[in-house]
């Protein structure tokens, strides 16, 4: 078995060819998703959860039922842990016995039981999902994990080299960021208070879109650790067009309410630059 170049995944089998496609399908959807939110339209849920820009009569309804927010965490995320348990059971033996394999995966694996979990449990006062957005994060993430985990559970092997070590190093700084960035959000407010604050400390003395940037940098560090491959690839690269524009909308919304009081120096999702 060889690691195949990203380029080279559609002349492979049926299977191979189905995950290069559906890499190139997410790709171009969150092009023009990131393309749409860049122009002002904001995801509804969390603070933007507002439902009545939505025009037609079917979507208004399904906009109309929304979710407990800890529910639709679970719901949403946890496809992905089914994804690699299967993709483990029925995965090859020289991708399951590889340690660069087991630790890649592993790193995916980690980062889904806080975000179906952990993270949810944790969860202060969040505002509902509305129904559409919990189902359309319930489809990514079912497409992500079939190809993360399918890819490094058959089709790719990872070797432990310094590549994957850098990645994987990459990884633990993205993910003690976000994790450190979720704390200093949740714990904001003290008990019995309400309305939004400004958040310190970490990374949010550089940039107001902390834990995105934690998370950005995560995926990188994932798409490094898997050699380049396309699936850890269309990972990253999903990730910065989803939230990427979202920082900058969070940004933009605390500079609009706390206006002078918010921090000058401080930018949206890069330190320093943006």
């Amino acid at each position: 078995m060889e690691l195949l170049p990203s380029f080279q995944w559609h002349t492979g089998s049926f299977e191979e060819k189905t995950i290069f496609w559906i890499c190139t399908a997410l790709n171009g959807s969150f092009v023009l998703a990131a393309l749409a939110l860049s122009c002002g339209v904001t995801s509804p849920y969390g603070r933007y959860n507002q439902g009545s820009e939505i025009r037609s009569p079917l979507m208004q309804l399904l906009a109309s039922c929304n979710v407990n927010a800890k529910l639709a965490w679970v719901l949403q995320e946890s496809p992905t842990l089914v994804a690699a348990g299967l993709s483990w059971y029925f995965g090859s033996e020289a991708c399951t016995r590889s340690p660069g394999n087991c630790a890649v995966l592993l790193c995916f694996v980690v980062h889904y039981v806080n975000r179906s979990f952990i993270y949810p449990l944790r969860m202060k006062g969040s505002k509902p999902f509305s129904l559409p957005v919990m189902m359309m994060a319930m489809m990514f993430c079912a497409l992500n994990g079939y190809i993360q985990c399918r890819s490094l559970t058959r089709y790719l092997l990872v070797p432990m080299n310094w590549m994957t070590c850098l990645g994987i190093a990459t990884w633990l700084l993205g993910l003690y960021i976000n994790v450190d960035a979720d704390h200093r959000l949740r714990t904001l407010r003290k008990p019995g208070e309400s309305g939004y604050k400004i958040p310190h400390g970490g990374m949010f003395d550089y940039i107001s879109g902390a834990n995105f940037f934690g998370e950005i940098l995560e995926w990188t560090g994932f798409a490094i650790a898997m050699g380049g491959a396309l699936p850890g690839i269309t990972f990253a690269f999903c990730t910065a067009c989803n939230i990427g524009p979202r920082a900058i909308s969070h940004h933009q919304w605390y500079l609009d309410k706390f206006k002078d009081e918010y921090p000058k120096e401080r930018r949206a999702l890069v330190p320093f630059l943006l």
